[in-house]
């Protein structure tokens, strides 16, 4: 690593559509305005709020004197055509551990056009090039997948999950942990691609905030709780938001894509299904429900084609299963009747669930059954080809 003390002030930087530079007087309103957002105020445990005009005037103060005192360096992102404000940047840097830890936020008005990933490129290549640091690091909130997505576009990946990492705004929070090495590659890194998917009749996209109130109702069916194993039972609000939840921050780390169908017509949401990925290479799982207002109307099998075309074409996996209840023959015919196989009986799969179970468990182990089907690409590829 570089000898940092002969680093006497920190640069401007710049890609030609954002630049890095010290914050000014003339930022004042727009911080202030950024910095009350209540996303900013969920996800920025270091910044107060409310955020007040002293508060701007003891950070400009902090900036001054943070290179030189503490190797924390601070930026304000700015257009790169007009100099108008578009968030802060930072890197701290652990010279120790020839390490930094990198940190960005973005205006509201100006998200979803790229900003943050612009500017955290460039403070990585700032950071690995000049500065000659060995690695880099970003703490993310489990669910502030946003930050996240700009982590893995400049080729970090999830290191793991630092649960009740710290009290923010008054709840103890998960964190997690990216990072990336110098010798790694300085490209996306995709864990997991992003499911956009659709035949004409319905699509299948990852689950979002706003479909909690849809997954809810649906999930009030009795035949929904019965079958899904892992649906509780009475099923509320809170429980759906916690699946989304899970569901968003299982996507953005790779483990398993838990998406909505929904009619490609309209947008109502018909049901979910998942793609969750297993430990054994190249094998992976799928599940699904419909709620009752669709079912008979070829939903399931549409959704289980375009998660089977996804699953080998974009993921490249080698197997994909799917497990059902031993006396779920709707689902076992559909199985067979998209391709899979029948391998056998899983016995004792899933303990039992009490009364809630009394016509699955088998008295012999007091357990579940599940039925359990496979379909290979070869098999895939044979049948599309028809």
């Amino acid at each position: 690593m570089r000898d940092l003390s002969e680093v006497q002030r920190l640069p401007d930087l710049t890609d030609g559509i954002v630049r890095l530079r010290a914050p000014r007087e003339n930022d004042r309103a727009d911080t202030l305005r950024a910095l009350n957002d209540e996303t900013s105020a969920r996800f920025l445990y270091r910044v107060p709020y409310p955020y007040a005009s002293e508060d701007f005037d003891a950070w400009v103060e902090t900036c001054a004197t943070a290179w030189s005192e503490k190797r924390d360096a601070h930026w304000n992102i700015v257009a790169a055509r007009d100099d108008a404000y578009l968030g802060g940047a930072s890197l701290m840097i652990a010279e120790d551990r020839a390490a930094g830890e990198l940190g960005y936020q973005v205006a509201p008005w100006a998200r979803g056009r790229g900003v943050a990933a612009h500017a955290a490129r460039l403070v990585r290549d700032w950071g690995l090039d000049d500065l000659g640091l060995e690695r880099l690091e970003i703490h993310a909130d489990a669910d502030n997948i946003g930050s996240q997505r700009v982590a893995l576009a400049l080729g970090m990946r999830h290191e793991g999950l630092c649960r009740g990492y710290l009290t923010a705004r008054g709840a103890r929070r998960d964190y997690t942990l990216l990072a990336m090495k110098a010798s790694d590659p300085r490209r996306p890194y995709v864990p997991l691609p992003v499911p956009d998917l659709s035949d004409g009749f319905v699509v299948v996209r990852p689950l979002c905030p706003d479909d909690a109130p849809a997954v809810a109702a649906a999930c009030q069916d009795p035949l929904i709780q019965e079958r899904c194993y892992l649906v509780p039972s009475p099923y509320t609000l809170a429980d759906a938001e916690e699946f989304i939840a899970e569901a968003r921050r299982t996507l953005v780390r790779g483990t398993a894509a838990q998406c909505a169908i929904c009619a490609a017509a309209d947008g109502e949401l018909l049901g979910t299904i998942n793609f969750v990925s297993h430990p054994e290479p190249e094998t992976a799982e799928t599940g699904y429900w419909v709620k009752r207002e669709a079912r008979g109307r070829g939903v399931a099998a549409a959704a289980l084609r375009l998660v089977m075309a996804y699953a080998f074409n974009q993921v490249g996996i080698e197997r994909l299963e799917l497990m059902t209840e031993t006396p779920n023959d709707v689902s076992q015919r559909l199985a067979q009747q998209v391709g899979f196989r029948r391998e056998g009986l899983a016995r004792a799969f899933l303990a039992s669930r009490g009364e809630r179970d009394r016509d699955l468990v088998d008295p012999a182990h007091g357990r579940i059954d599940q039925v359990l089907f496979a379909l290979l690409r070869p098999e895939w590829e044979a049948a599309r080809r028809g």
